[in-house]
């Protein structure tokens, strides 16, 4: 009786081991994107392939977080742009060869046909956004450059410069805000710099040099330029050049 009872609970305690790792590898997979929002596995995946299109991706899982039955991971997609030869290629490269340097042109044009020297910039941080009214990454990172803005201020210098000319932008500002002060008719600038890529956004520090080259924002709320930005307002020398 004793041997029969010793199996019996032997056989329960076997159950409920296989019955606690059927239950953690029944839970549901969901992915957080950079904008908080939830997706589920399927989509994440469809989104993927439709990435893949545009070129190689370097995929990362930030964090794994278990609520209840569900795994929500946080991630972070880079697409690296490739060329005919299917090889990777930097679309920012040109510009990044100016990290540690000044722009190579000082007087430009301002929406209110002002000439603006950049220069005067010195003295501050300056985070310069190169967009286009109808490219919808540089619309889709808008309202959070807007939000940057708000929260900095004065103390730092927001600039956008596009190739297209006031006519254009002026008639986009009438549908969609965009606080920064606005740089048109460039594209001599731009092409100066080399920029093959939108959006480009190159942040300079208080003297006027290049810091930090990157694409469109990663993270919510533009947390990635913030931290940029921040760099930025320290004492000069205490700037971490991370390209």
């Amino acid at each position: 009786m004793r041997i029969k009872l010793i199996k019996t609970i032997s056989i329960l305690i076997i159950v409920l081991i296989f019955s606690c790792k059927n239950k953690q590898t029944n839970k549901v997979v969901y992915y957080k994107t950079p904008n908080g929002t939830i997706i589920t596995t399927k989509v994440y995946d469809s989104m993927k392939v439709k990435l893949s299109e545009h070129g190689k991706l370097e995929e990362s899982i930030i964090s794994i977080v278990e609520k209840g039955d569900s795994i929500i991971k946080s991630y972070k997609i880079t697409v690296m742009p490739i060329d005919s030869k299917g090889e990777i290629f930097n679309p920012f490269g040109n510009a990044e060869k100016f990290i540690g340097k000044k722009l190579p042109f000082n007087l430009v044009t301002t929406i209110n046909d002002k000439i603006l020297n950049i220069e005067s910039f010195d003295g501050k941080p300056t985070l310069i956004n190169f967009w286009f009214t109808t490219c919808k990454p540089c619309i889709a990172e808008i309202d959070d450059l807007n939000k940057i803005k708000k929260d900095y201020g004065e103390n730092v210098n927001f600039i956008a410069i596009t190739f297209e000319s006031k006519e254009k932008v002026v008639d986009f500002l009438k549908k969609m805000n965009f606080d920064f002060t606005h740089i048109v008719n460039s594209k001599k600038e731009i092409d100066e710099i080399g920029n093959e890529s939108y959006p480009m956004n190159m942040f300079l520090d208080k003297n006027g040099v290049v810091r930090f080259v990157r694409g469109n924002l990663t993270e919510k709320d533009g947390k990635d330029f913030r931290i940029l930005i921040d760099q930025l307002l320290l004492p000069t020398k205490n700037i971490v050049n991370a390209g």
